[in-house]
């Protein structure tokens, strides 16, 4: 019987996973770029880790991309060097953040902690 729900257990985990951050609905602008494609999207939530995109490209799973995301039109973009597209849905696709400069880092964590605040202040 433990056999069978060790094996229940991986197939739940494969389909379902937590995130170690919560996500905060956005809306900006993003450029995302692999090879030859040059692709233009909207950042719809975005955490820590990684964003959901609804992009002008079919993406593929797997897929490595150098992300730009406009998170203020005043300032320059913010560069990710690589994220990975876990998931699709038609247009929307999600991204899991592999590499970004810690200032970077500093720069979404302190949007994302600003945003938060704001939202249990409207509530």
């Amino acid at each position: 019987m433990k056999a069978s729900s060790k094996k229940k257990t991986h197939q739940a985990t494969n389909r379902f996973i937590l995130r170690p951050y919560r996500r905060i609905p956005t809306w900006y602008l993003s450029y995302y770029m692999s090879g030859n494609l040059v692709g233009k999207g909207v950042v719809t939530n975005l955490s820590c880790t990684g964003m959901r995109v609804l992009g002008d490209h079919a993406m593929k799973l797997g897929t490595e991309l150098t992300f730009q995301l406009t998170l203020e039109e005043d300032k320059p973009a913010l560069e990710i060097e690589r994220v990975t597209v876990r998931w699709v849905k038609e247009a929307e696709f999600g991204l899991r953040i592999n590499a970004i400069k810690p200032a970077g880092a500093k720069r979404i964590a302190q949007l994302l902690t600003a945003q938060a605040c704001g939202h249990r202040g409207e509530s």
